[in-house]
């Protein structure tokens, strides 16, 4: 009898480290958190504000967690309508102000910067 109960006492007991290890192996393996998109460099401006910025680009950070960049279309005291596809494929979106969290004018890129180190040399060699 003191033998069946040992034997079930060590195969509990190896049972048990045998799951802390198996438990330990699928928590080393959980996903890591995915990186936050780039947000859109610019100015966060008030929603009043966009009645003399339409034709610009801004983003707009809603309440749904989405960010909709585009060119502001069309300023109402109700909604924004903002173009946000291509020549190809036209798509404005209408956007109700009690949705908007932040709106931000997209400063545009800066051109790239012309390489003065070689301005003016050509590839020639000199006699």
């Amino acid at each position: 009898m003191k033998k069946s109960l040992l034997a079930s006492f060590v195969i509990g007991a190896a049972f048990a480290v045998a799951g802390g290890f198996a438990s330990d192996a699928y928590a080393a393996k959980a996903p890591k958190p995915k990186a936050e998109p780039a947000k859109p460099a610019g100015q966060v401006v008030e929603y009043a504000e966009l009645e003399n910025r339409v034709g610009e680009t801004v983003a707009i950070d809603t309440t749904f967690r989405t960010t909709r960049t585009g060119k502001l279309v069309k300023w109402t005291q109700p909604t924004l309508t903002v173009d946000m596809g291509t020549a190809e494929k036209p798509m404005e979106l209408t956007v109700p102000k009690e949705t908007i969290v932040k709106i931000t004018v997209v400063t545009p890129p800066a051109p790239p910067a012309a390489d003065t180190k070689d301005a003016g040399k050509s590839g020639a060699k000199k006699n």
